[in-house]
Protein backbone atom coordinates (compact mmCIF):
# COMPACT_ATOMS: atom_id res chain seq x y z
CA UNK A 1 0.00 0.00 0.00
CA UNK A 2 0.89 3.64 -1.12
CA UNK A 3 0.78 7.28 0.04
CA UNK A 4 0.66 10.87 -0.96
CA UNK A 5 -2.64 11.68 0.16
CA UNK A 6 -4.10 9.32 -2.72
CA UNK A 7 -6.21 7.68 -0.34
CA UNK A 8 -4.08 4.85 -0.19
CA UNK A 9 -3.66 2.68 3.35
CA UNK A 10 -0.19 2.52 5.38
CA UNK A 11 -1.13 0.65 8.00
CA UNK A 12 0.98 1.44 11.38
CA UNK A 13 1.82 -1.60 13.91
CA UNK A 14 -1.26 -0.05 15.94
CA UNK A 15 -3.48 0.27 13.21
CA UNK A 16 -3.39 4.18 12.27
CA UNK A 17 -3.81 4.89 8.89
CA UNK A 18 0.05 6.54 8.81
CA UNK A 19 -1.31 7.66 4.75
CA UNK A 20 -3.58 9.92 6.41
CA UNK A 21 -1.10 11.73 9.15
CA UNK A 22 -0.09 15.78 9.19
CA UNK A 23 3.42 14.66 9.61
CA UNK A 24 3.62 11.52 7.30
CA UNK A 25 1.83 13.83 4.57
CA UNK A 26 4.46 17.18 5.15
CA UNK A 27 7.29 14.61 5.32
CA UNK A 28 6.21 13.65 2.07
CA UNK A 29 6.19 16.62 -0.09
CA UNK A 30 3.60 18.69 1.37
CA UNK A 31 5.12 21.82 2.18
CA UNK A 32 1.92 23.61 3.24
CA UNK A 33 0.98 21.04 6.09
CA UNK A 34 4.81 21.33 6.90
CA UNK A 35 4.66 25.03 7.74
CA UNK A 36 1.14 24.63 9.40
CA UNK A 37 2.92 22.07 11.53
CA UNK A 38 6.28 24.69 12.35
CA UNK A 39 3.86 27.30 13.49
CA UNK A 40 1.50 24.86 15.59
CA UNK A 41 4.78 24.22 17.51
CA UNK A 42 5.50 27.77 17.83
CA UNK A 43 2.17 28.93 19.11
CA UNK A 44 2.56 25.46 21.73
CA UNK A 45 6.23 26.94 23.13
CA UNK A 46 8.52 26.10 20.74
CA UNK A 47 11.02 28.26 20.10
CA UNK A 48 12.27 29.05 16.35
CA UNK A 49 15.47 27.63 16.58
CA UNK A 50 14.21 24.58 17.89
CA UNK A 51 12.39 23.85 14.89
CA UNK A 52 14.06 22.38 12.04
CA UNK A 53 11.21 21.63 9.18
CA UNK A 54 13.12 19.39 7.42
CA UNK A 55 13.05 17.11 10.20
CA UNK A 56 9.10 17.35 10.49
CA UNK A 57 9.12 13.85 8.53
CA UNK A 58 7.88 10.56 8.97
CA UNK A 59 7.77 7.44 6.52
CA UNK A 60 5.46 5.19 8.53
CA UNK A 61 6.24 2.99 11.29
CA UNK A 62 7.86 0.68 8.70
CA UNK A 63 10.78 3.32 7.61
CA UNK A 64 13.36 3.73 9.18
CA UNK A 65 13.82 5.16 12.94
CA UNK A 66 16.05 7.82 11.32
CA UNK A 67 12.88 9.57 9.39
CA UNK A 68 10.12 8.00 11.76
CA UNK A 69 8.32 10.81 14.07
CA UNK A 70 7.90 8.60 16.74
CA UNK A 71 11.04 6.18 16.84
CA UNK A 72 10.69 5.60 20.59
CA UNK A 73 7.38 4.22 19.80
CA UNK A 74 6.21 1.52 22.53
CA UNK A 75 3.71 -0.83 20.33
CA UNK A 76 6.54 -0.40 17.35
CA UNK A 77 9.40 -1.48 19.84
CA UNK A 78 6.87 -5.11 20.96
CA UNK A 79 5.81 -5.66 17.82
CA UNK A 80 9.09 -5.57 16.13
CA UNK A 81 10.75 -7.77 18.75
CA UNK A 82 8.04 -10.75 19.09
CA UNK A 83 8.00 -10.59 14.71
CA UNK A 84 4.49 -8.91 14.12
CA UNK A 85 3.22 -6.62 11.98
CA UNK A 86 0.15 -6.10 13.58
CA UNK A 87 -0.35 -5.82 17.41
CA UNK A 88 -3.46 -7.56 16.48
CA UNK A 89 -1.46 -10.85 15.75
CA UNK A 90 0.10 -10.55 19.40
CA UNK A 91 -1.54 -13.26 21.76
CA UNK A 92 -1.78 -10.63 24.49
CA UNK A 93 -4.33 -8.67 21.99
CA UNK A 94 -5.08 -5.80 23.35
CA UNK A 95 -2.24 -5.29 25.88
CA UNK A 96 -1.99 -3.13 28.03
CA UNK A 97 0.22 -0.62 26.01
CA UNK A 98 -2.04 -0.79 23.48
CA UNK A 99 -4.82 -0.06 25.76
CA UNK A 100 -3.24 2.77 27.07
CA UNK A 101 -2.09 4.59 23.56
CA UNK A 102 -6.17 3.98 22.53
CA UNK A 103 -7.44 5.79 25.13
CA UNK A 104 -4.51 8.79 26.46
CA UNK A 105 -7.64 11.55 24.71
CA UNK A 106 -6.06 11.84 21.13
CA UNK A 107 -9.23 11.26 18.83
CA UNK A 108 -7.02 9.30 16.23
CA UNK A 109 -5.94 6.75 18.73
CA UNK A 110 -9.42 6.36 20.45
CA UNK A 111 -10.61 3.81 17.96
CA UNK A 112 -7.21 1.60 16.97
CA UNK A 113 -8.04 -1.21 19.83
CA UNK A 114 -12.00 -1.45 18.14
CA UNK A 115 -10.69 -1.53 14.76
CA UNK A 116 -7.71 -3.73 15.15
CA UNK A 117 -10.12 -6.42 16.58
CA UNK A 118 -12.01 -6.15 13.25
CA UNK A 119 -8.44 -6.28 11.32
CA UNK A 120 -8.02 -9.41 13.26
CA UNK A 121 -11.41 -11.00 12.85
CA UNK A 122 -11.75 -10.70 8.92
CA UNK A 123 -8.19 -9.72 8.03
CA UNK A 124 -6.39 -6.55 6.98
CA UNK A 125 -7.33 -6.16 3.42
CA UNK A 126 -11.14 -6.93 3.99
CA UNK A 127 -10.62 -4.44 6.96
CA UNK A 128 -9.44 -1.72 4.54
CA UNK A 129 -12.04 -2.65 1.48
CA UNK A 130 -14.92 -2.12 3.93
CA UNK A 131 -13.24 1.08 5.17
CA UNK A 132 -12.95 2.50 1.97
CA UNK A 133 -16.84 1.28 0.64
CA UNK A 134 -17.65 3.89 3.91
CA UNK A 135 -15.59 6.65 2.40
CA UNK A 136 -14.08 7.04 5.89
CA UNK A 137 -11.00 7.62 7.70
CA UNK A 138 -11.52 6.32 10.77
CA UNK A 139 -8.35 7.10 12.14
CA UNK A 140 -8.37 10.94 10.85
CA UNK A 141 -8.79 13.49 13.89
Amino acid sequence: MTDKGSGEWVVAVCGLNCAKCDVYLAGHGNEKLRGEIVQWLLERGSKPEEIKPEEITCGGCRSPLNIHWSPDCELLSCAKQKGYQYCFECTYFPCEKLQKFSSDGRAHHKRTVENMRRMKEIGLEAWIAQQNQKGLCVFCP
